[in-house]
C-alpha cells in the first residue's frame, strides 16, 4: 500500500483508480451506515474520494493508506452533517423572516385600512392639511403655501382633525401613529 502513497502523491491515475476500486464499496458502507440513505452515501463516497486527490501531497507514509482515507471519509462527514444543521438553520430562519413578512405585512394592510376609514371621516381640507402635516412630513408654513390658506388656518385644522380622531376609541394604533408622525 505504501507504493499507492506514492504514486497517488505523484498524481499516478492508475494508482488512485486502484485504490478507489479496492476501497469503494468499504468507504460507501461507513456513509451508509452513517447516513441510512444510498443517495447521500454515494455521494459523501464520491467526495471523499475527490478529497483524497485533490489533497493527495497531504498523504503520508507514517500511516496506512485507508486510515488516511478513512480520516477524510469522516471529515466529509463532519462537514455534511454541519452543512445541513446549517442549512436547516438557515431555512428555518427564512420560514421565520418570510412568516414575519406576512404578519407584518397583514398587520400593515389592516392598520392602512383603519387609517383609510378615520380619515374618510374628516373633512376633505382638514383631511388633506392632515394627511400632508402627519403622514407626508410636511410643515404648517409650507401646506399653508401648497393649498394657499394661512398657517394659522392650517394649524387649526390640525387641531380639529385630532379631536375628531381621538373620538375613534376603536383606533388606538391610528393615535400612536399620529403621534409617530407629529412634527410642526
Amino acid at each position: 500500500m505504501s507504493d499507492y502513497i506514492q504514486n497517488i502523491r505523484q498524481g499516478n491515475h492508475k494508482s488512485f483508480e486502484i485504490v478507489f476500486k479496492l476501497w469503494h464499496k468499504k468507504v460507501y458502507g461507513y456513509f451508509f451506515k452513517k447516513t441510512a440513505s444510498d443517495d447521500i452515501a454515494e455521494e459523501l463516497t464520491q467526495m471523499a474520494f475527490v478529497k483524497l486527490w485533490r489533497f493527495k501531497h497531504t498523504l503520508t507514509e507514517d500511516y496506512p493508506l485507508d486510515v488516511q482515507l478513512f480520516k477524510i471519509a469522516k471529515t466529509t462527514l463532519l462537514d455534511y452533517f454541519k452543512k445541513q444543521a446549517n442549512d436547516e438553520r438557515n431555512l428555518n430562519l427564512y420560514y421565520e423572516e418570510i412568516s414575519n413578512k406576512a404578519t407584518e405585512q397583514s398587520l400593515q394592510f389592516d392598520i392602512n385600512k383603519q387609517l383609510e376609514v378615520v380619515l374618510n371621516c374628516l373633512p376633505p381640507t382638514r383631511k388633506q392639511v392632515f394627511v400632508l402635516n402627519r403622514l407626508q412630513g410636511y410643515s404648517y408654513k409650507e401646506i399653508a403655501e401648497q393649498l394657499s390658506i394661512s398657517p394659522r388656518t392650517v394649524e387649526k385644522h390640525i387641531s380639529l382633525a385630532i379631536k375628531q380622531l381621538n373620538g375613534y376609541a376603536y383606533l388606538p394604533t391610528f393615535i400612536v401613529l399620529i403621534n409617530l408622525f407629529h412634527s410642526h
